[in-house]
């Protein structure tokens, strides 16, 4: 309750606050922050809020942006700025260019986030709100909400509904929890199956010949009689790993780079999470992240890893940790 009252105080008090998403912003961080920023001028109506995402957004959050009419800006700026918050963010490098002005901010930054966090977000925080168990920082927001007891507008919810069915996988992930918040919000009036267009995109040429050109280089390995696959592509890399976990394989690994800048997304069954447990996020991507210089992290099913360095070799080591971490897990 402590930390409720808190908030609300340094809320009230913000003349300018800025709600910032991690590069590449998906529709979980984009609905979340935008459902913070209706609840945030509920709290207090005379505060500017602006909502930034300092490395660009995906393809499905620009459908979001377009068919809901919101504002996000690509270079936010943080001058007059008294409340930071981040959404969906567990690691201070995923906020790009902006990252360093954020390292000397000296006022409140308050985190939101369904991740395991990092310490270089840790050490700057003054407030958390992170809960590693929820399936996607939507419902964290929800239940913002729900303590302020504040009603979200037939708008909210709808975004709220859309950033929750794409991290759930369309609630494949959901849990108990997530149906009965599903449920609630649907109350505003809404047909959740006029929502569900805004979360297809058609894969594009381009797309399709990267998934194609991922399974022709594929490297295929068993481990602890998993099925491992590796391979690496020019781009899409994310969608090339979702493609091979669906063509059959337990745990893919798929890499691009550009330049000397590495990207590297792991896909898995849920079979392989739960039997293995193998956290993806924390047992994978975030040792390969450090082991490159860069970032890593996601969660239970799926993680990326962003750094520097020869794709092969991050492959190579992401094998190895892998190797140990299911031996760790066996004893």
């Amino acid at each position: 309750m402590r930390k409720f009252t808190k908030i609300a105080h340094i809320i009230k008090k913000a003349r300018k606050i800025a709600i910032l998403t991690h590069a590449n912003s998906d529709p979980d961080a984009i609905c979340s922050a935008f459902a913070l920023k209706q609840l945030l001028k509920k709290i207090n109506p005379e505060t500017k809020i602006i909502v930034g995402a300092p490395e660009g957004t995906n393809k499905i959050s620009e459908k979001i942006i377009k068919r809901f009419r919101l504002t996000v800006e690509s270079q936010p700026s943080l001058d007059d700025v008294d409340v930071i918050f981040t959404v969906d963010t567990n690691n201070l490098k995923q906020l790009g260019k902006i990252s360093s002005a954020i390292e000397t901010f000296e006022k409140s930054i308050i985190i939101i986030d369904h991740h395991y966090p990092h310490p270089s977000m840790e050490k700057l925080s003054k407030l958390e709100f992170c809960d590693k168990y929820s399936p996607s920082t939507c419902e964290i927001i929800y239940e913002l909400y729900n303590h302020y007891k504040i009603k979200p507008t037939k708008k909210v919810a709808e975004i709220l509904i859309v950033g929750i069915l794409c991290e759930t996988r369309h609630l494949r992930l959901a849990t108990s929890q997530t149906i009965l918040i599903i449920s609630s919000l649907i109350k505003q009036g809404i047909e959740i199956e006029k929502l569900r267009d805004i979360l297809e995109i058609k894969m594009d040429q381009s797309e399709r010949l990267a998934r194609l050109r991922a399974a022709q280089r594929v490297k295929i390995s068993s481990l602890d009689g998993w099925i491992i696959v590796s391979t690496n592509v020019g781009s899409h890399h994310a969608s090339a790993a979702r493609a091979l976990a669906f063509l059959g394989a337990d745990l893919a690994m798929v890499g691009s780079s550009d330049k000397d800048r590495l990207k590297i997304s792991f896909r898995s069954k849920e079979d392989f999470s739960q039997k293995s447990s193998i956290h993806l996020g924390r047992d994978l991507a975030k040792p390969l992240g450090d082991y490159v210089k860069g970032t890593g992290g996601g969660h239970s099913l799926a993680a990326g890893v962003t750094g520097f360095g020869e794709v092969e070799d991050a492959l190579k080591k992401a094998s190895e940790i892998l190797k140990a971490a299911l031996s760790k897990n066996k004893k």
